[in-house]
């Protein structure tokens, strides 16, 4: 865990999304969530020694960001519509069945486990005042339709979930490319010289240059498979680059499959 500020907890190294804390005047307010069951209730008890976690906001609607809801009971929870939606819809099950991936030590933790779906929802932009500290939450379409980035004006900070990987792998998935690349723009005109990533450790706002280059490398790579008459099925299986950041922590494993994820993703936005 790294204190960024005297109010601000940040923890980047540990399988899963990073995921913060803020101290403020009237209680602690959360962004995103620990993956592993094991991690969270740490999460938990580390923040008890602070206050009661108030609010709790998921960046975005894949569950390495939100499974760890469930052990905040006290956390009256925040995010886009559409994260509310992809939670109802997914279930307890898929995320029973990834958890258990994960080592013999969350299996238990994950009996009866249901999901906790976000109490206020917003489509465009939320703001949250929590004592003397304001909670600016912005949809920033890009690494899925329904990120948003959570604006802290009085830490001069902002949590940008995943449309930044920081020195790792980018997952494209459910990218929507171009708006991506739009959204790191809106990032560089954020007054916020701290920047939390959704993965990989904090940087700033001279890493933008970096992610944008890395998203226009992939549409160039696909791309250019496509006008060279390549058909998809081998371009999923033989297009790659894998090579120029490593996998996030614990999941080198899953580097293959996301090349394939990346190139279905991107052939698809491509050739609509």
């Amino acid at each position: 865990m790294q204190q960024l500020t005297e109010n601000v907890f940040v923890e980047t190294g540990v399988r899963g999304c990073n995921h913060g804390f803020v101290k403020t005047a009237e209680g602690i307010v959360m962004i995103d969530t620990p993956q592993k069951p094991t991690d969270a209730l740490k999460w938990r008890d580390l923040i008890a020694s602070h206050g009661e976690v108030r609010y709790l906001f998921n960046t975005e609607p894949h569950a390495d960001h939100w499974t760890g809801n469930t052990f905040y009971p006290s956390a009256t929870i925040v995010a886009h519509e559409g994260v509310r939606d992809r939670i109802l819809a997914e279930g307890a099950a898929p995320v029973i069945q990834r958890v258990k991936t994960m080592g013999p030590e969350q299996q238990g933790y994950m009996d009866g486990y249901v999901p906790k779906a976000p109490d206020i929802t917003f489509t465009s932009e939320l703001k949250l005042h929590v004592g003397d500290h304001d909670f600016i939450a912005i949809h920033h379409p890009g690494h899925t339709p329904y990120q948003a980035a959570i604006l802290i004006p009085q830490e001069g900070m902002v949590f940008t979930s995943d449309n930044i990987f920081h020195k790792c792998q980018t997952f494209l998935h459910e990218a929507l490319p171009q708006e991506w690349l739009n959204t790191l723009e809106q990032l560089r005109a954020i007054d916020a010289d701290v920047f939390v990533p959704g993965h990989g450790e904090i940087c700033g706002k001279d890493y933008l240059d970096e992610q944008g280059a890395f998203i226009q490398e992939w549409l160039d790579l696909v791309q250019g498979a496509i006008h060279r008459g390549m058909n998809k099925a081998d371009a999923v299986e033989e297009l790659s680059l894998l090579d120029p950041y490593p996998m996030d922590i614990e999941i080198d494993f899953m580097g293959p499959m996301v090349m394939r994820w990346n190139v279905n993703r991107l052939w698809d936005v491509l050739t609509d």
